[in-house]
């Protein structure tokens, strides 16, 4: 019996300056028309939402990391730790406000002034809302339908995992 030598020879690729500079080249012209673009902005997706008989509609859009931190931040506690010196510490975050607070920031905006920022609808509301958030909390009042409508906002906004595997292996390469 013969042996077989399954070890692939190994072949280092060397690139010219020249090539490397075009490579750069390349992608700096991607890069800049990434940069001019806010691309996540632009799409959106049509939530609906039932109660008994009624149902409504509005669109969501995907949101940015800033965004979506400042969400969290909103709705997060904090207060000074002595044994490190006073120094802030997160201490407990209202979820359900940060839920509240994604959905009503991740509305388009004409949505969001017909529905959540309708003062007719605040004034309606018993007891009576003041903020746009109150109305997303008086309409959406079920903790499920509200976690249906975070995850989808998640997704848009790029926290799909299909989407991560893709990323990894392009990564990769």
């Amino acid at each position: 019996m013969s042996k077989v030598n399954y070890e692939e020879p190994i072949v280092e690729e060397t690139m010219t300056e020249e090539e490397k500079q075009a490579e750069v080249a390349i992608n700096e012209g991607e890069l800049l028309k990434l940069l001019s673009t806010d691309d996540h902005v632009d799409e959106t997706k049509v939530i609906e939402v039932k109660r008994g008989k009624f149902t409504f509609r509005f669109r969501v859009r995907a949101l940015s990391e800033r965004e979506m931190d400042m969400c969290r931040e909103k709705n997060t506690k904090y207060s000074k730790n002595r044994r490190l010196g006073g120094m802030r510490m997160p201490e407990k975050t209202d979820t359900v406000g940060y839920h509240t607070l994604v959905i009503y920031t991740a509305t388009v905006k004409e949505d969001r002034e017909k529905l959540w920022d309708n003062k007719t609808l605040w004034d309606a509301a018993k007891p009576v809302c003041v903020t746009g958030t109150d109305m997303v909390d008086r309409l959406i009042p079920l903790a499920g339908k509200k976690q249906a409508i975070f995850e989808q906002i998640e997704k848009l906004s790029g926290f799909d995992d299909d989407d991560e595997e893709e990323y990894e292996d392009t990564v990769k390469n």
